[in-house]
Order: C-alpha cells, then sequence, then structure tokens
C-alpha cells in the first residue's frame, strides 16, 4: 500500500518559492546597418537578397514583448511575480531590457519547368525574426545583481507570411524559453516515496511526494541515491523518470525512462532516492 512521508517535499524547504518584483521592461534600440548579399545578378541564376525588414516600427511590439517577458516569469515553478504591495516579501527585483526586436526577409528565385517543359523562375520571400531580451535578478538582500539573455526566434524558413507573423512567433518562443531557462535555475526535488509496478529486475513505476501543486504531466526529473561524505551531501545519478499522472498535491505517479535496474536496486538496499527536474 502506497505510503508518503509526514511532510512532502514541497512543504520541507526543499522548494522554497521566491517572491519576485517584476521593476521596468525598457526596449534598447540597437541602430543596426542594413545587411544585403546579392548573388547573380539575373534572378534566374537563383540569386539571394536578405537583410533586415527596415518597413515596420519595431517599437510597435514592445507592450507585446513586455507581456511575454511577465507570461515567461509567471510560468517559472518556484517563482512568484508580486506587485508592489508585497515588495516587503520578496526575495528579487526583476528588470528587462529588450535588446532586440527585427524582422528579415530572404527572397530566393528557383528555376522551374512548367508541364509542357517551358522554363520560368519563381520568386518565394521568407520571413525571420528574433526578440532578446536581457533580464536582471537583483537579490534584495544581498545586492548581487545576474544578468541572462535570452532569445525567441522565427526561422526564415517557418514558413511565416509577414514581417509581423515572424515577429510575434518569435515573442511567443521568447517567453517559452524565459520559463524553460528559469525552471532549469530552480529545479524541482522531488523525494522517491514508494515503488510502483515491477518487472523482473527492473521499476517500471514509481510514485514521488511532489504534485500539482508544481508540476504537471510530463515533466522530467533525474534520479539520485542520495548518501553523505564529511558531513555533506552526495548524489549519484542513477535513472531518469517522467511524470505520467499528479494525483494531487503532492504526489505523482512516474514512469521510469532510464535506469529501471538501479533503481530497484536502490530501493531493495533501502536507499535514500531523490528525483531532481530538468525541464
Amino acid at each position: 500500500m502506497l505510503t508518503t512521508a509526514n511532510v512532502s517535499a514541497q512543504d520541507n524547504g526543499l522548494n522554497p518559492v521566491y517572491k519576485v518584483l517584476l521593476g521596468d521592461i525598457t526596449y534598447q534600440k540597437n541602430e543596426v546597418k542594413k545587411k544585403v548579399t546579392v548573388g547573380k545578378v539575373l534572378s534566374v541564376m537563383a540569386d539571394v537578397v536578405e537583410g533586415r525588414v527596415t518597413d515596420i516600427n519595431n517599437e510597435e511590439y514592445i507592450p507585446l514583448a513586455r507581456n511575454r517577458v511577465m507570461e515567461g516569469l509567471t510560468h517559472v515553478r518556484r517563482l512568484q511575480v508580486v506587485d508592489d504591495s508585497e515588495a516587503t516579501d520578496a526575495r528579487y527585483q526583476v528588470t528587462a531590457v529588450l535588446t532586440d526586436i527585427s524582422a528579415t526577409r530572404k527572397v530566393k528565385s528557383y528555376d522551374r519547368k512548367d508541364s509542357k517543359g517551358r522554363e520560368y523562375t519563381e520568386m518565394k520571400t521568407y520571413y525571420g525574426a528574433i526578440a532578446s531580451v536581457a533580464i536582471n535578478f537583483t537579490n534584495l538582500k544581498t545586492g548581487e545583481v545576474t544578468t541572462s539573455t535570452l532569445s525567441g526566434r522565427c526561422s526564415e524558413y517557418s514558413l511565416a507570411k509577414s514581417a509581423d507573423e515572424a515577429i510575434r512567433t518569435a515573442l511567443y518562443e521568447l517567453a517559452d524559453n524565459i520559463y524553460e531557462y528559469y525552471n532549469e535555475c530552480y529545479p524541482i526535488r522531488a523525494n522517491i516515496i514508494e515503488r510502483g509496478t515491477e518487472k523482473k529486475d527492473k521499476t517500471k513505476e514509481l510514485y514521488i511526494d511532489v504534485g500539482s501543486r508544481f508540476i504537471g504531466e510530463d515533466v522530467h526529473f533525474n534520479v539520485y541515491v542520495v548518501g553523505q561524505v564529511a558531513g555533506r551531501e552526495t548524489r549519484k545519478q542513477i535513472g531518469r523518470i517522467r511524470v505520467r499522472e499528479t494525483l494531487g498535491e503532492d504526489i505523482s505517479l512516474c514512469k521510469v525512462q532510464k535506469g529501471g535496474k538501479d533503481i530497484k536496486v536502490a530501493f531493495d538496499n533501502g536507499d535514500a532516492i531523490v528525483a531532481i527536474s530538468t525541464d
């Protein structure tokens, strides 16, 4: 029968949630000369013309970019974005500088033949974009500042039909990249509390003491055996798991993806086993 620890990993200090006071999100316009690369003069020779799109106002995207940065931060599991009324409890103040919001255009020509064998030239236009931001975390207790520069991109070959579509795609990816990056910076730690199904000499499923309060399905964890050397914690990786189903706020069923034999040995030996999120 499944049993859980009296205090789960999300309540015993292993996964502290830090309050974050969101400060200014500004735009620093970088003047970049238009880059044009020309191949042959004749389009039938498959010329390529590429460069920064200059007929759009990039500053129009600043409000959307700010929203995407905020969205990214609010999806970080162990960060809680707060307003000024909770500033006294905040661990970090976060400011951000949007360093680039731009689109590029590629025009390519292709030699074709129609159904009657007649040659013609087909022109295709591709759009790409990049949105970059420098995010500054200031520790309000120590004054230490950590800066990370993250970007969202839209490839020229993503089938974006316009510069606007490419920029919006890049901004959506920027939000995803922000929370994925900071989820890795502030991982979730879980205790492995019970073995689940086993087959021969392998553990196929197991249970951890973190649930829907922090994670959802398909989150991946590395699995470690924990020891002590000279009063310090040691960890040896023995496997990898994926959350199959959250069964409550502080319990989830996981599928073993790698290391089923070693995990079973650790269970049989009564070793302390923990899992640390990787995404």
